[in-house]
């Protein structure tokens, strides 16, 4: 996750620099515009298969500069901050494999999740670049498209079990353990695994923006439009598929709680943004 951060920070440098470079002599050229920008509500993690998904909110803020090419055509390069958030959810998930306990016995861990719930976070540095069209006047429509690189700043997920039941069967002696819960085996309530980091990749995406564009002055604009960002490529590269609660035969009583992105009930992972968008703009 560090070289995520050092990554993004190096980015907002980077822009910041192109922003005070372009916006030289921007008194005496109006072909210059710098805009200011937040949007939301709609911004989560899409799965592609298996995951009871329920999409999350965020937001992104961030500051844009764009060159016009002619009075109703511009260019434009930014950066900003995007936050995304999603919960899966199942009424209960279950699961066995191989395991050796603590006396080096093999056996089958089993385990059944009921009302297990999943939260992930995510903070993304996005850098978009994109064309803008809109028409003459002063009251204007716009439509923007193009593309964003977004770079991971920080990720987490927490997960809450209502009851956790596990048990070990042992082939060799054909019995199954419900107990005791020493050895990693019992009914357990209210399990909650704290916040635990989750480290994704770079994110690209498609674009677009339309609405309207009211001009304050001479200098000054006010934008009001409608967003989708889409994500191209699956931000998470899993190795293999985990189980969501791990056996620690080391510590039968204290278990490991895999995400669900690491498990085969989320696949193809990708960001998605959509909502209103306010820019204010001086040119």
């Amino acid at each position: 996750m560090k070289k995520y951060i050092c990554t993004s920070i190096k980015s907002i440098a980077a822009m910041t620099a192109l922003l005070a470079v372009c916006l030289q002599g921007y008194s005496q050229d109006k072909k210059h515009e710098l805009s200011a920008a937040v949007a939301g509500p709609a911004s989560f993690l899409k799965y592609s298969s298996g995951a009871g998904e329920v999409p999350g909110n965020g937001f992104s803020a961030g500051i844009r500069y764009s060159y016009y090419l002619s009075e109703t055509l511009s260019i434009g390069i930014g950066v900003e901050y995007q936050t995304y958030s999603s919960d899966a959810k199942f009424a209960f998930v279950n699961g066995q494999y191989a395991a050796t306990d603590a006396e080096n016995e093999n056996f089958l861990f089993r385990y059944r999740a009921t009302n297990f719930r999943e939260e992930q976070k995510l903070g993304y540095v996005n850098v978009p670049i994109g064309i803008q069209f809109e028409t003459p006047g002063t009251t204007q429509l716009y439509l923007a498209a193009g593309a964003k690189i977004g770079f991971a700043a920080s990720g987490t997920y927490e997960s809450k079990i209502q009851n956790l039941t596990t048990s070990g069967y042992y082939p060799q002696y054909n019995v199954e353990l419900l107990s005791p819960a020493f050895a990693g085996f019992g009914s357990f309530n209210d399990v909650k695994t704290g916040k635990q980091d989750i480290t994704t990749d770079v994110s690209y995406s498609a674009t677009f923006e339309t609405g309207v564009k009211q001009k304050i002055g001479d200098r000054s604009s006010f934008y009001l439009g409608v967003y989708l960002d889409y994500g191209l490529n699956s931000i998470y590269d899993k190795e293999g598929n985990k189980n969501l609660v791990q056996y620690n035969p080391e510590l039968p009583v204290q278990f490991q709680y895999n995400s669900v992105l690491d498990s085969p009930l989320a696949n193809d992972v990708r960001l998605v943004s959509y909502g209103l968008k306010l820019r204010f703009a001086i040119r």
